[in-house]
């Protein structure tokens, strides 16, 4: 009896060993397998581990606009505008990046001449032929520059004054976007973006895509002091939806001749453009407090909705694929606007006759070129 016991616990663990193994091979298929390609259009080389290197030059930041209205002697009020700006100058980062599949992670990390402090990046993608998601996360600590004018420009009562905060700003973003490929069986989205997926010939596609986006600017209280105090501090989340098309043109390509892809050429340009509309856009402010002293002894927030607004996504790329070696060069360009015509509390703004705020609307953009060198195994 006591045989049988043991055989029948052997036996119940191999069952659950070979039901782990099962479970990780359709992960693993799930990681490697392309399904539904058309072979005289696309070319599937074995998949497996990837490593690499690559360089990044970008630039990143936050524009907002604020027109507020003043108390005046004559018949209707003042009106001013304050623009403020955080924004890195050009950054270059070397990372590396590591792939297994669909799946590929980069770390970058910025090297030379600091025009902005701690600036890192990292991301996440997972980059299938009929679907795919991105995750990238930057940021950036600069000094916030604001320019603050009351008035039109030749006007008697027209006053300006530009401001360089004493203390840095930190601007952080994050983006989550997913695609769909509605072609994906003859046109490779990911081809010049990773190892693993050759375009035979030349193919496009039209696209959906959703995106999340949080980004959020935080001052210090001596920072908004000398900005006027008029923004201290905001952020917002955006969900926004849209579409495009991509095209991949196959400027040369050559078949693998002998195993291990040896003999395998290609040279492909991709193109790519994707115009979306915010469904949801939430913007919270915060505006600091202080005493006669200039000594901060608090905060008030505002949360508003704003409306929906167009942005716009693009890339272009080129990929070079020699054997197992993979070349690319990259340029993707973001655009995010805000924009509502509601009140925001900032009740502490240091201008003598503030009334209130009549527009808040701004971007977040950024543009980076990566050219990575990837070594399939």
């Amino acid at each position: 009896m006591k045989r049988l016991l043991i055989l029948f616990f052997l036996l119940s663990m191999l069952s659950v060993r070979a039901q782990e193994l099962t479970f990780w091979q359709k992960v693993n298929r799930g990681l490697t397998t392309y399904k539904n390609i058309d072979t005289s259009y696309v070319y599937q080389p074995k998949q497996g581990f990837t490593l690499g290197t690559f360089t990044t030059v970008q630039r990143a930041g936050v524009d907002v606009n604020i027109l507020f209205d003043l108390n005046s002697s004559a018949d209707k009020p003042l009106s001013g505008l304050s623009k403020y700006t955080v924004k890195g100058g050009i950054s270059t980062k070397l990372g590396l990046e590591l792939g297994y599949g669909k799946l590929v992670f980069d770390y970058g990390f910025e090297i030379g001449p600091k025009k902005a402090y701690k600036k890192r990046s990292l991301a996440l993608n997972i980059l299938g032929k009929a679907w795919g998601a991105h995750f990238n996360f930057f940021k950036i600590t600069n000094p916030f520059h604001a320019i603050v004018s009351v008035g039109e420009e030749g006007d008697s009562d027209y006053w300006c004054d530009e401001v360089v905060a004493s203390e840095p700003s930190v601007l952080r973003k994050l983006a989550i976007d997913g695609y769909y490929v509605f072609n994906h069986k003859r046109f490779a989205y990911p081809a010049v973006y990773k190892a693993g997926l050759v375009q035979r010939r030349t193919a496009g596609s039209w696209m959906v895509v959703a995106r999340y986006m949080q980004g959020d600017l935080n001052n210090s209280p001596k920072s908004s002091f000398d900005a006027y105090n008029l923004l201290d501090g905001f952020s917002t989340m955006q969900v926004a939806i849209g579409g495009g098309y991509s095209a991949n043109i196959v400027c040369w390509h050559h078949d693998p001749t002998e195993l291990r892809d040896k003999g395998l050429r290609n040279v492909t340009l991709n193109l790519t453009a994707m115009p979306v509309i915010s469904v949801f856009n939430y913007l919270k402010t915060i505006s600091f407090e202080y005493n006669n002293a200039g000594e901060c002894v608090g905060k008030k927030v505002s949360k508003v909705y704003c409306y929906p607004m167009p942005s716009y996504i693009g890339s272009a790329a080129l990929g070079m694929t020699l054997d197992r070696f993979f070349l690319s060069a990259q340029f993707t360009y973001n655009l995010f606007y805000f924009y509502t015509p509601r009140a925001v509390k900032a009740e502490q703004l240091h201008i003598p006759g503030f009334e209130g705020i009549s527009k808040f609307y701004g971007s977040f953009h950024d543009w980076k070129v990566k050219v990575m060198f990837t070594y399939k195994f």
